[in-house]
């Protein structure tokens, strides 16, 4: 089960969810909020820390003795991890941004559910899951 990539790509991302809400109720120590489950910020700063412990990894394999063919293949997986960089950044100013115009919103629980339950936390998954098929590529 966890040979398949779209298990690990996707199963990650959620189970971290979970953990991250429960870690939100407990510091909390109060009942369950429906803002414990907003956590596109969380994962899009996985995802952003994820590429960029991977981008060390690569650079320290490029300074070492490659054979050429490895070498062209690492040099290709720096830039794709670069761009991926970019724009996790930009999504999660987006993210961001987008907790700071919902999350006052009290008035309209319906819509801070739709734009930071559903939207944002699918951004977060989906940066995680892109660096996990995209990026790393398991």
């Amino acid at each position: 089960m966890l040979t398949n990539s779209y298990v690990v790509a996707l199963g990650i991302p959620l189970l971290l969810m979970l953990c991250s809400a429960l870690a939100k109720k407990l510091v909390r120590g109060t009942a369950w909020k429906q803002t414990d489950f907003f956590l596109g910020v969380e994962l899009s700063l996985a995802a952003l820390g994820s590429a960029m412990v991977y981008f060390y990894d690569l650079q320290k394999l490029q300074s070492g003795p490659p054979a050429a063919k490895a070498g062209i293949e690492v040099a290709d997986k720096i830039g794709t991890t670069a761009t991926f960089l970019v724009v996790c950044f930009f999504l999660l100013l987006w993210v961001l941004s987008n907790h700071q115009d919902w999350e006052p919103r009290t008035a309209n629980p319906k819509g801070q559910l739709l734009m930071l339950g559903g939207v944002s936390n699918l951004v977060g998954v989906a940066l995680f899951a892109g660096f996990v098929l995209l990026v790393k590529g398991v």
